[in-house]
């Protein structure tokens, strides 16, 4: 199978830092071509995988996460129609793309959701669902039923969940002293909560956060400077910035435990994955996908409160959670083979539909 595979046009191929969706992107297309099958990936210059790659635009012009929203919205325009056109004329039989633009070639096209459900994504998934070549992937079950909730009219042929190449990572058994976050700085992702909690429980405590956009720095002044100015003076606090992925890899290893603190319904939640892999166990709150990541008791837990959090620290019933039980979950149900094994289904149902 020919498979054209559309990257969204700010972050290189696998990241270098920050950058989820595009660390999903390289595990699919190299998991793609590992398969056997023929991939092409757009993508920006700079990206580096072992499939066939074709380019947006040259090095010397920069659009990334923190450029202004205008030129963000024109370039992910612009790269969509070359994507969707340059497919068509490398004669692609599916494109997977991970935007949400309107296609203008005559091809099946799958859409993985990487976002959360709210009135504009479901509109235009239900836009785009009108056209029987059009099929979408939820990355959770949570997040195809808050979709569902808004419309049942959005064309779903399938899940599938993010994964990792846990080959690729390195586990430890033995850890050290201190609980980990990591994740941008923002509302969404509750690093207060993780501060109050760590702080409560009275347990060391290191961030590894992106923090490059305006918002992201005024948010922290803002919302988190203080917490961490009121953290106890007897316990250790690291706060660390634009980490190189390796270097947050080493500090998942070491860590007791990961706190995922998600204050919204996360659609997925690659973090907790990431941990999992590392050996470490995740206390997360019970919202979006971390039910279906968590095995309660097995590979961390899921709670309802900050309050529950604390407790489970100071019960000390995160330590009754075994680091090779973590990794052994992940390499059987978040595998790099199980997600091309679900796209693969995707594809085919959707070329089924349309009768290729």
């Amino acid at each position: 199978m020919k498979i054209a595979v559309i990257a969204p046009p700010w972050i290189p191929i696998p990241p270098p830092k920050y950058g989820g969706t595009e660390l999903v992107i390289y595990n699919l297309v190299e998991g793609l071509k590992e398969a056997g099958e023929d991939v092409v990936l757009f993508a920006p210059k700079d990206s580096n995988v072992s499939c066939r790659l074709m380019p947006y635009m040259e090095n010397k012009y920069y659009f990334g996460l923190d450029s202004p929203e205008y030129s963000k919205a024109v370039v992910g325009e612009l790269a969509a129609k070359y994507a969707f056109n340059r497919a068509g004329y490398e004669g692609v039989d599916i494109i997977h793309c991970h935007m949400l633009d309107i296609p203008d070639v005559d091809i099946p096209c799958v859409y993985t959701l990487h976002g959360p459900a709210n009135e504009a994504t479901v509109l235009r998934c239900v836009e785009l669902s009108k056209d029987p070549k059009n099929g979408f992937v939820s990355i959770s079950k949570r997040q195809q039923q808050l979709h569902t909730v808004l419309s049942d009219k959005i064309n779903f042929i399938g899940n599938a969940y993010n994964c990792i190449n846990a080959k690729t990572i390195e586990w430890k058994k033995k850890k050290e002293d201190f609980f980990l976050f990591a994740g941008r700085v923002n509302w969404e992702k509750g690093l207060d909560l993780a501060i109050r909690v760590a702080s409560k429980a009275g347990v060391n405590l290191i961030m590894a956060v992106k923090m490059t956009e305006e918002f992201e720095k005024e948010f922290f002044r803002k919302e988190i400077l203080p917490w961490i100015e009121k953290y106890p003076q007897h316990l250790f606090f690291q706060f660390q910035k634009e980490l190189p992925r390796q270097m947050i890899f080493d500090l998942m290893r070491r860590a007791r435990c990961t706190l995922f603190t998600s204050q919204w319904e996360e659609p997925f939640g690659l973090v907790m994955v990431e941990s999992l892999a590392c050996g470490t166990p995740v206390i997360a709150l019970r919202r979006g996908a971390a039910p279906e990541v968590i095995v309660d008791g097995k590979t961390g837990y899921c709670v309802d409160t900050e309050e529950d959090m604390v407790k489970l620290i100071k019960e000390g019933k995160i330590e009754k959670i075994r680091p090779e039980v973590c990794r052994r979950y992940v390499e059987k149900n978040f595998s790099r083979e199980r997600m091309i094994r679900d796209y693969m289904a995707a594809y085919k149902k959707l070329l089924a539909l349309n009768n290729r």
